[in-house]
C-alpha cells in the first residue's frame, strides 16, 4: 500500500512538471513611443496578456518609458 502511494505521488509530480514546462511560451515584446517601436525584451508567459504584463514590469524596472507594449 505504501509503495502504491509513492508511485502515485511520483506520477502526479511528473505530470504536473510536464504541464508547467509546456505551458509557458517565449514572447518578443516591444515598447512603443510616439507610435513607433522603441525597445524590445523577451519574456516567458502562458498568454499574450500575461506577456504584456511581464514586459511592462520589465520595462519599468529598466527605467524605460513607453506609451504601450505589444508582444508576439
Amino acid at each position: 500500500m505504501k509503495f502504491r502511494n509513492i508511485i502515485s505521488a511520483a506520477a502526479a509530480l511528473t505530470l504536473l512538471a510536464a504541464g508547467v514546462a509546456f505551458a509557458a511560451m517565449s514572447y518578443e515584446c516591444w515598447s512603443y513611443r510616439n507610435g513607433k517601436p522603441d525597445k524590445m525584451v523577451h519574456v516567458s508567459a502562458n498568454s499574450n496578456d500575461q506577456a504584456v504584463g511581464l514586459a511592462c514590469e520589465k520595462f519599468k524596472k529598466l527605467g524605460i518609458r513607453y506609451d504601450y507594449v505589444k508582444c508576439k
